[in-house]
């Protein structure tokens, strides 16, 4: 008896703890919604070293498989050319997506975003974009997961009926860790994330009598020409994709205002410095034809420096550290997606239900993993699954983030005295160098050869036609996204112009930034120009060393500009 009284108050100080972080009115809110949000609130135990090792453990994966496939259309300099770009973008994409993430700490994430800025449609359609990015995310790490086991067992001759098997188990064994609890399910992820970088640390070191420039710097520099390049972008982004799943564990984490953003921006900067030596030894000692055609090309690359022995298989058991923790991070990504949209009414609100005692959503857990190990087994008769995984699992992601900084500025304009307790830096430029250069991405899906536009229409159209007949009808008033639109809107209608809108000071630095993400920008137009041969010619080492240099400086000087936002600022500073 005295344990569930316990068990009151400690969720009684969670809801109100919810209700102040995302800054609603507790009067105005209805006894109903209160007990709603009750009924499905999560706890809140992450704090900075979790998010950091969150963001760093669900895309480190990308280091051990995936970018690789952009290496036969780009080349290796090309590659890395392809890889800088996305770096950009993702550096950029989580300082825009702390500032949504803050004002509204929901475990919806993009769906809170889009409902309030928006509509209910648009919040959707959000949420759906990210429920998909997750999903096929996971699906392709799992498969992943299960091809180096199978290269782990016969270095020589993989079998593809071990690695659908132990793709299925890998998605069993993290759905009952997930079932455990958030807090013992980061627990394992900051361990595994430990792991995860220093098998990449004994790949580098182990790399090393192997290394050959001339395996880098190739003749012709860029294979494929500025085409190759900008058809390597898709693939590149795997490298980082879905670091956004931080921004769904703001509602359980602990002072979201520095936790998340401190984390994300952190856990970028330490994925960047991976991406880098990671590319680098594994072009310096294997063919880039060999590497970019396997889903292990780091344990190939090592097996080319050190032989099929002993050796190799210690690194390549290691190096499933990498892949399981994202594959962690992924499913609790689609399960909290899908049950933000269940809790709110869009899809089924069983799968909004939450264990009892442990505050995890068991019922979306269970459901994304039996939707998991259904397209692992498929993919047991597709040869090219794991790449049209990652293909769909991107191209959701571009989509949503052009839709996220639509939000930003529409709530920038709509709600400007919206408590936001931290800033997107360099204010327009930042949020409008993302939403450009995610679309340019998405525009560079034409020029892959894989096709998958058309399977991701599919699935867009079919939560279209869901969404017409029964999602649309079936929101649910009291949900935590709901209560706060609903009261957001009141609040403006209410206040109309007098609201106050926050002027912040810029500094020389961010518009410096602001002058330097032009100049990505216009590399980019340059690219599209030389590659659709409008200006004709083949790429100079010059130009190619002028367009790396652009991105390198982009990276440095946004990541100082980044940091120094989420230093910590005296109670109701802005």
């Amino acid at each position: 008896m005295e344990n569930q009284t316990d068990d009151n108050r400690l969720l009684n100080s969670i809801v109100q703890e919810v209700i102040s972080e995302a800054h609603i009115d507790p009067s105005l809110i209805l006894p109903e919604e209160i007990e709603y949000i009750r009924e499905h609130v999560l706890k809140k135990p992450l704090r900075v070293v979790h998010i950091w090792a969150l963001g760093v453990g669900v895309v480190i994966a990308g280091m051990y498989f995936g970018w690789n496939f952009g290496l036969p259309v780009a080349g290796p300099v090309g590659m890395l050319i392809a890889s800088l770009i996305v770096c950009g973008l993702y550096l950029t994409w989580v300082l825009g997506l702390s500032e949504l993430s803050v004002a509204m700490p929901f475990a919806g994430g993009p769906m809170a975003y889009g409902r309030r800025a928006l509509g209910k449609g648009f919040g959707f359609f959000m949420g759906w974009s990210m429920f998909l990015e997750s999903l096929f995310a996971a699906i392709g790490t799992a498969l992943a997961t299960g091809g180096y086991v199978a290269f782990l067992l016969n270095p020589d001759h993989p079998d593809k009926t071990t690695t659908t098997i132990c793709a299925v188990l890998c998605a069993i064994v993290f759905m009952a860790v997930q079932y455990v609890g958030v807090k013992e399910q980061a627990v394992v992820m900051l361990w595994l994330t430990w792991a995860a970088i220093g098998a990449l640390v004994w790949f580098w070191a182990a790399a090393i009598p192997g290394v050959s420039l001339d395996r880098v710097f190739t003749a012709p520099l860029l294979p494929n020409g500025w085409s190759g390049v900008l058809g390597a972008v898709p693939y590149a982004l795997w490298w980082l994709v879905i670091i956004e799943t931080v921004a769904l564990a703001s509602e359980e984490a602990h002072e979201p205002h520095i936790s998340i953003p401190r984390g994300m921006v952190l856990a970028q900067i330490t994925l960047v410095a991976l991406v880098v030596l990671t590319w680098f030894f594994v072009v310096a000692v294997a063919p880039y034809a060999e590497t970019g055609a396997v889903d292990y090309p780091l344990p190939l690359a090592f097996k080319k420096v050190w032989g099929t022995g002993w050796f190799l298989k210690s690194f390549s058991a290691v190096a499933l550290s990498g892949l399981i923790v994202s594959y962690s991070g992924m499913i609790y990504a689609t399960s909290r997606q899908a049950f933000s949209l269940g809790r709110a009414g869009y899809l089924p609100k069983v799968l909004g239900s939450v264990h009892s005692t442990r505050r995890v959503p068991d019922v979306s857990l269970a459901l994304c993993t039996l939707v998991s190990i259904l397209f692992i087994v498929l993919g047991r008769f597709y040869e090219k699954a794991t790449a049209v995984a990652i293909l769909i699992s991107t191209l959701a992601a571009v989509i949503w983030y052009v839709l996220a900084m639509v939000c930003l500025f529409v709530l920038r304009r709509k709600e400007p005295g919206l408590f936001r307790p931290y800033q997107t830096p360099a204010f327009p430029w930042l949020p409008l160098f993302v939403a450009l250069l995610a679309a340019f991405s998405g525009y560079l899906y034409a020029w892959v050869n894989v096709q998958v536009l058309l399977p991701t229409a599919i699935l867009y159209a079919a939560a279209g036609v869901w969404y017409a007949i029964r999602g649309r009808k079936s929101v649910l008033a009291a949900a935590p996204e709901e209560v706060a639109a609903r009261i957001a809107a009141k609040l403006t209608a209410k206040e109309g112009e007098s609201r106050i809108t926050i002027v912040v000071a810029k500094g020389m630095i961010e518009h410096v930034t602001g002058v330097v993400l032009l100049a990505g920008l216009l590399s980019l137009v340059w690219m599209v120009l030389r590659a659709t041969k409008v200006l004709p010619g083949a790429p100079t080492s010059a130009e190619v060393l002028v367009v790396g240099a652009i991105w390198t400086a982009l990276f440095f000087l946004v990541s100082f500009v980044g940091f120094y936002s989420t230093r910590r600022r005296p109670r109701g500073v802005i």
